[in-house]
């Protein structure tokens, strides 16, 4: 199916609550046996996938199903039944010395709100000595989101990473408001993009763009991808983006954006689950969309199926894109409870984004923890502190073999798996790239001449997090620690900040591979806060870089 959208160039947010100009959901039509109102659309879903949605596509839901102006993410009781450890590592500790220099991203000094001092979930682009880092950040709205609140944060350099400004907040489009999970990309003629989630006026949660022209120091006004005057309910999530060469054009760089969706037409009658994927051959200023794969919204009985934590990835070779997701299924007609069945799956388009090849299953997933609340699945560390997990996938290509790695509970353990295809995806070989009583999660991958470069969190003894660097190049692999100083969870459950999720600490990190250095970007704990609420000090979430 291939759908058309024209437009000219042009998360985090759940404790906080929604202006009430955005809540209006008239224009739906009226409900009908077999055409739902908006908000029954949101309640049902909610009822079945709420566990397989990120916090801001659950809190936006909860409001959508709700009828009122509570922007909160969080299932009735999550505070109270959050408290124990889940899963501790050995106590003892055999890691390598730190290898590189750590230089602060944001600027604490500019956290001028108590406690709304979360920045996390980062994301890099590089050209030249230029050097931008994405992040999600609690500082830019009131407790309220208004039409100047953007949750979309970004440090620029232009020294190659030794020093950062703190740029602020991505400017919102008129009518949208940025909500995070940022996604960074830059082309070889030095444009930076930024991806992130964005509502807009039609009380939808979409996916729009942002350009820079000047390494990421100031930002173009976000382009939406969708045309969403077209949808009676639109939900977008967890988007990423690419730039690499056109597959017949090998001068032109496309830029690609892959996100997961739930969408009904405006009459209700036809609602979908989909892969969609955007592509921009002019640099961002429209953008065509396709979708790899879309199913139904509902299935039979209790059954369904959904994408998340889609990422695409171009061959700089010959210009072939691959999308990689995780897919989850439940076939559950009579709704006998089935369980769920977690897959890693990857397309393949040979035409620049206009068509996908059928999807082709790398391996099944395992969830490393699922949390007391019953919904999220998360790692519990510390009493009040826990990172929630999710099976996202990873991909990179070194010569002519691609990588995908992700982290997967199946051996206990929360680890790092990898598979590795010298057939171009069509077929898929598995190991395990981490091993022991400790947990690893949050991968991220960088390929290039040098070898391929797994970077990931790693908690430990104690429930200390690092970060830790695999480098693989023929047989020989070698492992280093990024971080300067190992840190421990932040008080998230509940939720030291009030526009954070509970258990939030970031859903990814950051790792870049371009003209022979490696760039990393990571959420860190490390440093202390004391305010009036927190005398004795807590642990604040700050974003942290180095390079290679």
């Amino acid at each position: 199916m291939r759908r058309k959208v024209r437009l000219g160039l042009a998360a985090i947010a759940v404790g906080a609550l929604l202006a009430s100009a955005l809540l209006a959901t008239g224009g739906s039509a009226a409900p009908t046996p077999d055409r739902p109102t908006k908000q029954e659309i949101a309640q049902r879903l909610l009822q079945r996938r709420a566990q397989f949605m990120t916090p801001p596509a659950r809190a936006y839901l909860s409001m959508i199903a709700n009828g009122n102006r509570s922007f909160s993410q969080e299932p009735e009781g999550s505070a109270a039944k959050a408290g124990q450890p889940q899963a501790r590592a050995a106590a003892a500790e055999n890691l390598p010395a730190a290898a590189f220099a750590n230089v602060r991203v944001n600027d604490p000094g500019a956290d001028r709100r108590i406690d709304q001092t979360t920045q996390s979930e980062t994301t890099i682009a590089v050209h030249g000595n230029n050097v931008a880092v994405g992040y999600n950040d609690s500082q830019r709205t009131l407790l309220f989101l208004t039409a100047a609140s953007s949750l979309s944060g970004y440090g620029f350099s232009t020294d190659g990473g030794r020093s950062f400004t703190d740029g602020g907040a991505l400017p919102n489009a008129p009518g949208q408001v940025n909500v995070g999970d940022p996604w960074l990309a830059s082309d070889r003629a030095g444009r930076f993009y930024y991806a992130t989630l964005a509502f807009d006026q039609f009380i939808n949660l979409g996916v729009s763009v942002a350009r820079s022209d000047n390494g990421g120091r100031t930002w173009r006004a976000p382009v939406e991808l969708i045309d969403s005057a077209n949808y009676g309910f639109y939900q977008g999530d967890k988007e990423a983006m690419t730039a690499g060469r056109d597959p017949t054009v090998a001068s032109r760089d496309n830029l690609y954006v892959a996100w997961d969706d739930f969408f009904c037409d405006p009459t209700f009658v036809d609602c979908f689950t989909g892969l969609p994927v955007a592509r921009s051959t002019d640099h961002g200023a429209s953008w065509q969309l396709v979708y790899a794969d879309q199913a139904p919204l509902f299935g039979p009985g209790c059954s369904f199926q959904q994408y998340i934590g889609a990422q695409p990835f171009v061959d700089s070779r010959n210009g072939t894109l691959y999308v990689a997701a995780e897919r989850i299924e439940v076939n559950d007609p009579d709704c006998v409870g089935a369980p769920e069945v977690r897959s890693e799956v990857i397309f393949k388009s040979t035409d620049g984004g206009q068509s996908f090849g059928p999807r082709v299953t790398i391996a099944t997933a395992t969830p490393a923890a699922r949390g007391a609340d019953g919904i999220t699945d998360v790692l519990f560390l510390d009493p009040g502190r826990a990172i929630r997990t999710i099976e996202f996938p990873v991909i990179a290509r070194v010569g002519g073999t691609l990588y995908v790695a992700w982290n997967d509970g199946a051996q206990g353990p929360s680890h790092i798996r990898l598979a590795r295809s010298t057939d171009g995806g069509a077929t898929w070989s598995l190991s395990w790239a981490t091993s022991g009583a400790a947990n690893e999660l949050q991968p991220a991958l960088s390929g290039d001449a040098e070898g391929l470069h797994l970077l990931y969190y790693r908690v430990g003894g104690n429930n200390r997090i690092n970060v830790l660097l695999q480098d693989r190049s023929g047989a020989t692999t070698r492992v280093r620690r990024v971080n300067t100083r190992s840190f421990p969870g932040v008080f998230n459950a509940p939720q030291f900040d009030p526009i954070i999720a509970f258990f939030y600490m970031g859903d990814y990190i950051a790792n870049v591979s371009s003209r022979g250095h490696r760039y990393f970007a990571w959420g860190d704990n490390r440093d202390i806060v004391r305010n009036q609420l927190w005398p004795q000090g807590r642990n604040d979430p700050d974003v942290f870089f180095a390079r290679d």
